[in-house]
Parts: C-alpha cells; sequence; structure tokens
C-alpha cells in the first residue's frame, strides 16, 4: 500500500493479479486466443472516493501455442495474443466491449473487486450521499508521430478514450486513465447534484442542504493531472481544451457560489428590513 498527502489525500493498493484465457475483444469477432495476467489496483481519494482499474498490455504470440501459467505469471500485466489480430481490430473491438460471453472483459474485473471491498466489516455504511458508478474503457498505443486523443461519452455511466502517444509505460497510462476517470466522475457527480438541486423553484436552506454533499466532498478534490509526467500532461491539456472539463466545472462552481450567496441574501433580509423601533 503506497499513500501520500499532498495535494490531496490518496492510497493506491498492490497490484492483485487475474489469470484470463478467453477470446480478445475483436471488432470482426473472430475467435482469437488471449491468454495472460491483467493487473487490477484499488485506489481510495480523500477517504471517500474508490476507483479499481485494471489494465493489460497485448503482446502478439505468433507460435500461437499456449504456454504454462507459470510463463504468464512472469509477465504481470500482459495478455498475449495467439493468433493473428491487428492492433487496430483489438483496440476497436476492446472500446466496443465484449461482443460474445467468451470476449475478456477487465470491467467484469473491477466490478468484482469493488464489490469485494463494499462488503467490508470496516465500512459504517452511511455515505454522505449517494452517486451513480462511471466506467471508462481506454486503449492506448505507443507512437513517435503525432498524438492522436479521442474522448466519448458512450452511455450515462460509460466513457471511451482512445489515445496514441509517445508515452511507452503502460502503468503510466494506467494511472493518467485513473486520473481522467476521477475527473470525469466528479465533473459527472457535482452536475447531477446542481440539477437535482435546481430542478424546481426551493428555499435558501433547502437548496443549501442538496448543494452540501458537493461542496463539503467534491470541490476540493478535483485536481487534475496532478500525477501525470510531462508527456501525459501535455496529452491532459489538449483534451481538457477539446473537452471543456475544467470549464465546465469551473461554472458548475461559479453557479453553486452564486446561489450560496443569493440563498444568504435571502435570509438576511428579514433582519434588514426590520423596522429600527422593532429591533432596538
Amino acid at each position: 500500500m503506497r499513500t501520500r498527502q499532498r495535494p490531496i489525500r490518496y492510497a493506491w493498493s498492490p497490484e492483485v493479479l487475474t489469470g484470463v484465457d478467453c477470446s480478445a475483444p475483436l471488432a470482426d469477432r473472430r475467435e482469437v486466443r488471449v491468454v495472460g495476467t491483467p493487473a487490477t489496483q484499488l485506489s481510495l481519494t480523500d477517504g471517500r472516493i474508490i476507483q479499481a482499474g485494471t489494465h493489460a498490455t497485448f503482446h502478439h504470440d505468433f507460435g500461437g501455442r499456449r504456454r504454462p501459467w507459470s510463463h504468464y505469471l512472469a509477465q504481470p500485466g500482459v495478455l498475449e495474443v495467439l493468433g493473428k489480430a491487428s492492433e487496430e481490430g483489438l483496440a476497436t473491438g476492446f472500446l466496443r466491449g465484449p461482443a460474445i460471453a467468451t470476449a475478456v472483459d477487465l470491467g467484469a474485473v473491477n466490478a468484482r473487486v469493488l464489490a469485494a471491498v463494499q462488503r467490508s466489516e470496516y465500512l459504517d455504511r452511511n455515505p454522505p450521499f449517494r452517486s451513480r458508478r462511471t466506467r471508462l474503457r481506454w486503449s492506448a498505443e505507443s507512437s513517435d508521430c503525432e498524438q492522436e486523443i479521442v474522448f466519448t461519452l458512450a452511455t450515462a455511466d460509460l466513457r471511451t478514450l482512445r489515445l496514441r502517444t509517445a508515452e511507452p509505460n503502460p502503468r503510466a497510462l494506467a494511472d493518467f486513465c485513473a486520473d481522467l476517470a476521477l475527473h470525469d466522475w466528479l465533473l459527472s457527480t457535482m452536475l447531477d447534484i446542481v440539477d437535482r438541486a435546481f430542478a424546481r423553484s426551493r428555499p435558501g436552506a433547502e437548496l443549501i442542504s442538496l448543494l452540501r454533499p458537493g461542496i463539503d466532498h467534491l470541490m476540493h478534490a478535483w485536481m487534475p493531472a496532478a500525477r501525470a509526467n510531462r508527456i501525459l500532461d501535455r496529452v491532459w491539456q489538449e483534451l481538457d481544451l477539446r473537452s471543456g472539463f475544467s470549464l465546465q466545472w469551473q461554472k458548475t462552481v461559479e453557479r453553486i457560489r452564486d446561489q450560496l450567496s443569493v440563498g444568504l441574501i435571502e435570509a438576511m433580509q428579514p433582519f434588514t428590513s426590520r423596522p429600527r423601533s422593532e429591533s432596538a
């Protein structure tokens, strides 16, 4: 377990390996076998926000021969492709999700690990507010050519990211995508809180009560790319410029603060408008 205190409290678990032997998620739905040990890591942000992330690097075994498990355990975080499959087909198929029941599903690994954590007897079962989960399914290819970033809101809870970058380190890429997933969740959850609070006209006290979870637990956690290296920091800047993540977050926070100011002014009006003789 690793922890840090600056710029926000953060903890990482050791990586846990899961042995898989199943079909590759190819775009053309051909049956190509993959065997290996994807690596899963849990992280906890500010003692409140838990994430599970599973990543694997695809390697081609052109011999196409299944080896003993000791071979795959010696290569943690690697999936060997036993057959012919292009990088384009693997990336596209993975981002689309499992098309057949036998295809590798890294999201299922994350769901299993999160379920195990949530069953822990150490949790008080009293969250300050409830929110929906979001998922980020990503693929990255190392390239010395111009970088490419395609970020998509696929469904209400699923995002996809396809990335080409000069960063060759799978662990650095996984950390970057975990950070992106965290900030996408922060923004999505804050927008949900604001939408529910402003769905209809409410008294100031009720409005503040509905906005308070975002104020107490989310606002201070917005620190994008705090862990990214030099190469991926530039990737985040380009992605942020295209998607408007930080701009939308800033405008949402400003909207909350404006409403709090209005609520405070309204709460003070009975005292400022009371006749001087009555207040004496």
